[in-house]
């Protein structure tokens, strides 16, 4: 005989057979409130239990109405936050959320129209449109989980319901001519020994600064000239080929006996506030660490086919090494030559 319906229960069956009754209450102007249940009495009899509380006055809180935004940024950063290549910067957009006036509001309290005005605060405040949207993905990612993962079923996603920023036109840094980079290097030697050593190696070999500081000495052999890759953005490990410069670069660094011992024993959150001293105080604000890859990439492309110069960067597609390519219509002519 089939099993009677009920519309407020979901049958689940688990993969080793046993049978578990999510209980679901909508009710208009109430959170949506579920619960499971090994018996399907229990389930009934708590959506008729809670129903009539809610008719009472008496409705329950649910979880996302008991967590705050700050809380759950907080949870987000201790389980979540670590686990991603980006961890460092991400740490940062946490702490800011933190302290947005949004943060002391519960979950279940923030709707769409709260963001939206954040959004365009943050636009009057002239921030790339990039950089807002990621700052909005990081709560639409808090939000998914808390839904998902955190006993918050049914909670909406804010996010959702507002027009994303769209994407900026990509930026393109002017290139670093031989003054720019001396001045750049000569304001990052005074920060300590290691910062100028980094940028040079950043703007020979096209490493991220990432690839960078997870370098190992085990992981060069100065001989044949090569660096290998480990762990890079795509997760896929590579091999890059070292210019003479960069070969001396490395060569003038202090060796430990140690073969695993970092090349660049820095962390990531120093050479951040570092890069962003020097370059100021060279002059060029706008310049971002990430911008020596596009430097080098410039000058890889001058001297490589794309083929070559996509192996040595890591990227997949010609498109992809083309958002770092720019080339000036001088350069070319000189090609037509």
């Amino acid at each position: 005989m089939a099993e009677r319906r009920n519309p407020g229960i979901q049958v689940r069956r688990s993969g080793d057979g046993s049978i578990s009754y999510r209980a679901q209450i909508r009710m208009r102007g109430f959170a949506h409130l579920s619960k499971t249940f090994t018996r399907k009495t229990d389930a009934k009899q708590w959506i008729e239990n809670t129903r009539a509380a809610i008719r009472g006055g008496n409705a329950p809180a649910t979880e996302a109405q008991r967590t705050t935004l700050r809380e759950a940024l907080e949870r987000y950063l201790r389980e979540i936050t670590p686990t991603k290549k980006g961890a460092v910067r991400e740490q940062s957009r946490v702490k800011a959320w933190k302290e947005n006036p949004l943060a002391l509001r519960f979950l279940s309290q923030l709707r769409g129209e709260d963001f939206a005005k954040y959004r365009d605060a943050r636009r009057a405040q002239g921030r790339a449109e990039n950089t807002i949207a990621i700052e909005l993905k990081l709560i639409s990612s808090v939000y998914k989980l808390a839904a998902t993962e955190w006993r918050m079923e049914g909670l909406k996603n804010p996010i959702k319901g507002i027009a994303m920023p769209a994407p900026s036109n990509e930026r393109k840094p002017a290139p670093l001519d031989a003054d720019k980079e001396k001045a750049l290097l000569k304001e990052l030697a005074r920060c300590g020994p290691m910062y100028a050593p980094l940028a040079s190696l950043a703007i020979e070999s096209a490493m991220r600064q990432g690839e960078l500081l997870g370098l190992a000495w085990r992981d060069l052999d100065l001989q044949k000239r090569v660096a290998h890759l480990k762990d890079t953005k795509n997760s896929e490990p590579r091999d890059v080929p070292l210019s003479s410069r960069a070969v001396a670069v490395l060569k003038a660094l202090p060796r430990p006996l140690d073969a695993t011992s970092k090349v660049f024993p820095l962390a990531q959150s120093d050479v951040i506030r570092t890069f962003a001293r020097a370059r100021k105080a060279a002059g060029f604000p706008d310049l971002h660490f990430h911008d020596l890859r596009h430097e080098a990439v410039r000058r890889l492309c001058k001297v490589l086919n794309m083929q070559d110069a996509m192996r040595v960067t890591g990227h997949k597609t010609p498109s992809m090494l083309m958002r770092y390519y720019h080339p000036e219509a001088e350069d070319l002519a000189k090609k037509l030559a």
